[in-house]
């Protein structure tokens, strides 16, 4: 009798395992990363390297966010920061990357964005109407700040606000390091 509770218990814990990828919640793939020199918009200075590569396509942005952000007013867009300094560390502070100049645009999309505006003129996610799980993807794939040692890297988003119903504006992004011993700030500037 035991062998056969035990023996249906098995199979029971079977089935559950083999039915939890339909019930799991939706897998957000990493995005793909390579040497910042190998993106076609990237800056150099200071044997620093910043390449940007905003994700416009409506089809990228539902496979790696499970939704389309420019639609809800955000762009989101993959920053991949290069220390190719031999000796030299940077200190990277990732609420040091921010729009130089905010425009103000008069659509209702972009008003309904500046309404979620943090730092630096760029999308407060916690302020966002995303769903829980959407969001924390988002959350889990932004830019984090690093110490840059020699030969390291750092990647991830940032997500600009756009308009909804009108052309994107050229957008004007900066990013800020400090080198660790001197205290020198290099502003790396990218149009895209």
């Amino acid at each position: 009798m035991h062998r056969t509770n035990f023996l249906a218990a098995i199979c029971a814990l079977a089935v559950l395992y083999l039915a939890q990828p339909s019930f799991a919640s939706h897998h957000f793939p990493d995005y793909p990363v390579r040497a910042a020199d190998t993106y076609d918009n990237k800056v150099a200075k200071a044997a620093l390297i910043v390449a940007v590569e905003p994700v416009e396509d409506p089809e990228q942005q539902k496979t790696y966010f499970n939704s389309h952000l420019s639609s809800k007013g955000m762009l989101p867009v993959f920053i991949v920061i290069q220390n190719n300094s031999a000796t030299d560390t940077y200190l990277f502070d990732s609420s040091a990357v921010g729009l130089a100049d905010v425009v103000e645009i008069t659509s209702p999309g972009i008003r309904q964005s500046r309404a979620r505006l943090g730092s630096g003129g760029l999308v407060d996610l916690t302020l966002t109407n995303e769903a829980t799980e959407v969001r924390e993807n988002m959350m889990k794939k932004q830019l984090r700040s690093k110490t840059l040692s020699p030969g390291s890297s750092v990647h991830g988003f940032v997500y600009v606000p756009v308009p909804i119903h009108a052309d994107r504006p050229k957008t004007h992004l900066q990013v800020a390091l400090t080198n660790a011993l001197s205290g020198e700030i290099e502003v790396l500037n990218l149009f895209f």
